[in-house]
C-alpha cells in the first residue's frame, strides 16, 4: 500500500481518511455490544503484547478515548512532509512495519497523553486492532454483520496490512451512494431504516470537540472547521447570516461526507484531487455553501 496513490473509480472509490470516521463506528458498536468496557479503558489493556519499545510508564494512562481522539501523545508528524513525499512519516512507516499496532505503540511518548493533538492515520489501524481483539470474530466479519449489511451496503472492498489486519485508517473501498448512509446514520441518532445500529449517546460522544481547530485561512474555506472528535471533523456552514453545523468525514484527495444535522440532510463527495491545493479541496464545500444549502433552505 502507498498513501500516495489514487483512485478515480467513481464504482468503487477509495475513502483515505473517511475509513478513520466508519472505524470510530465500529469502536461505538463494540462498546454498546460490552465487547470493550468504554472509551476509558487503558489502551495497552487491549493488547497483548509482552512489552514495549522506548517504554515510558505514561503509556499506562494512554485511553482507547485519548486514541479516538488523536490525543494518545505518541511521537507522530503526518502532515509535513506532505503524503506526496516519499518522507512523510505514514510512508516511511508503511515500507518498513509489519505490525502497525505494535509500531504504533513503540513510538515515543512526546507528551503527556490527552494534552497534544497529533493526527495519526496508524492510530486507526490500532483502533482496528483493538477491535478485532475484542470482539468474537475477525474485525471485518465484525464489521459486516454489525454495520455495512445492516446498512444495505453489501460491496465494500479493503486494503489490508501485512498482518492481514484491515486498514481502517485509510483503506475502505465504497459505492459513493453506500458512504452516504454513513451521513444519514448520524442524523438519525444511529438507527437506520428503524434498526438501531449504534447508540445514540456514543454519537453524542463522539461529535463532541475534542480538540478545537480551525483554518489558519478560514477566508479560503466555504465550510468553517472548529474541532476534532473521535474521528469526526466538526464545524459549520454559514448561509444568509445562519450557521448550519455539519459533522465530516475527510479523506485525502477530496472524499467527504458531510452530515447537515438541521436540515437532516447528507452529503457525499469523492474525488482525485491527490496533489490539490486548498482551493481545489474547499471545491466541494463550495458546492454545498453556495449551492446546496441555499438550494435546501429556500
Amino acid at each position: 500500500e502507498d498513501a500516495r496513490v489514487g483512485n478515480t473509480d467513481p464504482a468503487m472509490h477509495r475513502l483515505y481518511s473517511v475509513s478513520k470516521s466508519i472505524t470510530s463506528l465500529l469502536v461505538g458498536i463494540a462498546i454498546d455490544d460490552g465487547n470493550i468496557a468504554s472509551t476509558e479503558v487503558p489502551f495497552l489493556d487491549l493488547f497483548g503484547y509482552a512489552d514495549y519499545a522506548n517504554w515510558d510508564a505514561r503509556k499506562r494512562d494512554i485511553t482507547l478515548k485519548h486514541v479516538l481522539a488523536m490525543q494518545a501523545g505518541l511521537e507522530w508528524n503526518e502532515s509535513n512532509p506532505p503524503y506526496t513525499s516519499p518522507e512523510n512519516q505514514l510512508n516511511r512507516f508503511i515500507e518498513r512495519e509489519t505490525d502497525y499496532a505494535k509500531a504504533f505503540l513503540d513510538l515515543p511518548l512526546a507528551a503527556d497523553p490527552g494534552t497534544q493533538f497529533a493526527y495519526n492515520t496508524v492510530a486507526t489501524v490500532a483502533l482496528g486492532q483493538a477491535i478485532e481483539n475484542s470482539v468474537p470474530m475477525a474485525i471485518i466479519d465484525y464489521g459486516l454483520d454489525s454495520l455495512f449489511l445492516p446498512l444495505g451496503i453489501t460491496e465494500i472492498e479493503v486494503l489490508t496490512t501485512p498482518t492481514g489486519l484491515p486498514n481502517g485508517g485509510s483503506g475502505f473501498y465504497l459505492k459513493t451512494r453506500d458512504t452516504l448512509k454513513f451521513g444519514q446514520l448520524l442524523i438519525d441518532g444511529g438507527s437506520w431504516n428503524g434498526q438501531r445500529i449504534v447508540s445514540e449517546a456514543w454519537l453524542d460522544e463522539s461529535l463532541e470537540p475534542r480538540t478545537l481547530i480551525g483554518w489558519g485561512n478560514p477566508q479560503d474555506w466555504d465550510w468553517q472547521l472548529e474541532g476534532y472528535g473521535y474521528q469526526w471533523w466538526l464545524g459549520y456552514y454559514e448561509v444568509g447570516g445562519q450557521e448550519y453545523e455539519a459533522w465530516v468525514a475527510w479523506g485525502f484527495g477530496g472524499q467527504w461526507i458531510i452530515a447537515i444535522p438541521e436540515l437532516e440532510l447528507s452529503i457525499a463527495i469523492n474525488a482525485n484531487g491527490y496533489y490539490g491545493s486548498d482551493e481545489a479541496l474547499n471545491q466541494g464545500h463550495a458546492l454545498v455553501r453556495q449551492y446546496i444549502l441555499p438550494a435546501s433552505t429556500s
